[in-house]
């Protein structure tokens, strides 16, 4: 999910020259996340799972199975003088969520915004659901 991601983000960004995709993950260094040192790179995360039983049957090994895969992208940029390019890239980086690379009955994308100091941090977050 995380190399298709990358693959379609970078893809969709590309004419945005205020923008860089990274290849890193979004590791922490001093407690910081880098995401938060490096504005107007694009960092993409590991994506976690989640799964529960949505249909249950007389034989357990029968009962239809929901796996939530989520994986979370995060950009920051200055709250002050944002770049000119900023809702192009959210728009652009939204619109990938069928791009994930999984078989999936159900893919959404969604973000939040949240000011931290001097800099606006954005997480876009890519949710696929897949029967089992």
């Amino acid at each position: 999910m995380r190399a298709n991601l990358l693959t379609a983000i970078t893809s969709a960004t590309s004419t945005l020259t205020q923008f860089a995709v990274s290849q890193e993950l979004p590791w922490a260094q001093n407690g910081d996340p880098l995401y938060r040192k490096n504005m107007k790179k694009i960092y993409v995360d590991t994506p976690t799972t989640e799964q529960s039983t949505i249909i249950y049957t007389f034989e357990k090994t029968r009962n239809v199975d929901e796996v939530v895969y989520t994986c979370n992208v995060y950009v920051a940029v200055d709250a002050k003088n944002p770049p000119s390019q900023t809702n192009q890239v959210i728009e652009k980086i939204l619109d990938c969520k069928g791009l994930t690379g999984l078989v999936s009955y159900d893919d959404e994308s969604d973000y939040s915004v949240e000011q931290d100091e001097d800099k606006l941090i954005y997480t876009i977050e890519f949710r696929s659901n897949v029967a089992t």
